[in-house]
């Protein structure tokens, strides 16, 4: 399952890299490997899956000439913050959490692994550009924007990774309480003595 999640990092490498979409708007491009990263590492259960398919994405990008976080200093950024993912996920596999609330916790932890990748600003600050929206410019403009990509990128990834488990293989589901799986398995228990 490792190998899926370096194949679909990469390939979301490759959407960052040749896609532009000119919005003007900092941390837009998290939209293009957040939610991939994240559903791969999901219903294929690799501990590593969100690391090793960010670090393909960032060095893909790379290779290609796109730009990730700033560019090659940022590349590392984006690999801690595929590891902050993983260790999201791994915390819900446990199944500790309510499932109410894995979508909104995933949808927070993009946010805070989008805005990983703006700490390279803060270290290695090249000026602030102006932004095709109000002429904005500054820190809080770009945190607000990095925020806001990557929690509408956490809410796709967790919305889409919530129906793929429930389509095809809902008694795997890995976000599932274990209470839930001990009732459904009593339930099929109880129908194949009745039977």
């Amino acid at each position: 399952m490792l190998v899926v999640c370096i194949g679909v990092g990469a390939a979301a490498g490759v959407l960052v890299a040749g896609v532009r979409l000119n919005l003007g708007l900092p941390g837009h491009k998290a939209l293009f490997w957040i939610p991939v990263v994240i559903v791969a590492r999901i219903l294929s259960r690799c501990r590593v899956g969100a690391t090793s398919g960010a670090a393909a994405t960032a060095l893909t990008t790379f290779a290609l000439g796109g730009n990730l976080a700033g560019g090659p200093v940022g590349l590392p950024l984006v690999v801690v913050a595929g590891a902050f993912l993983d260790l999201v996920a791994s915390s819900l596999e446990r199944g500790k959490v309510p499932t109410r609330l894995h979508v909104p916790i995933i949808a927070a932890a993009a946010m805070l692994a989008n805005l990983i990748c703006l700490t390279r600003r803060l270290l290695l600050p090249a000026g602030f550009g102006v932004h095709l929206l109000f002429d904005a410019s500054g820190f809080w403009f770009r945190f607000c924007s990095y925020a806001f990509f990557g929690l509408a990128a956490g809410l796709i990834a967790g919305i889409v990774a919530h129906r793929a488990r429930r389509r095809w293989r809902p008694r795997l589901w890995c976000f599932r309480a274990r209470g839930v799986r001990t009732v459904r398995a009593r339930t099929i228990r109880t129908k194949e003595t009745s039977v």
